[in-house]
């Protein structure tokens, strides 16, 4: 298990997301909360076109992207719009008020 930090609790904006460029790994993490309260972590990024989905609206379960209408569920990583799409899932730890994400899961 390699966890990275990548933001604090505190740090998810108003609507519920965070991202955060890891430089070392080369990717753009997405945390986001959903509405039931618990938090997940995907690729950041488009599928479509390399836009980075913190960008986009969220509506507690779904991000979709600015740029063109592409649609992820946040809990799983599987493109909804279209649904042939998906990012990278990361597994989400909490330990002291700051989230960890597993990459290499």
């Amino acid at each position: 298990m390699a966890l990275v930090r990548v933001c604090g609790v505190d740090e998810l904006a108003q609507t519920g997301m965070a991202a955060k460029y890891l430089m070392a790994e080369g990717i753009e993490v997405l945390v986001a909360r959903d509405s039931s309260g618990k938090l997940h972590a995907i690729n950041g990024t488009c599928p479509h076109e390399d836009y980075p989905l913190v960008e986009g609206s969220f509506d507690g379960t779904v991000v979709t992207c600015a740029a063109h209408g592409w649609s992820i569920d946040v809990t799983t990583g599987m493109g909804v719009n279209p649904s042939s799409c998906s990012v990278d899932y990361y597994p989400v730890r909490v330990e002291d008020d700051q989230v960890w994400v597993d990459l290499e899961t």
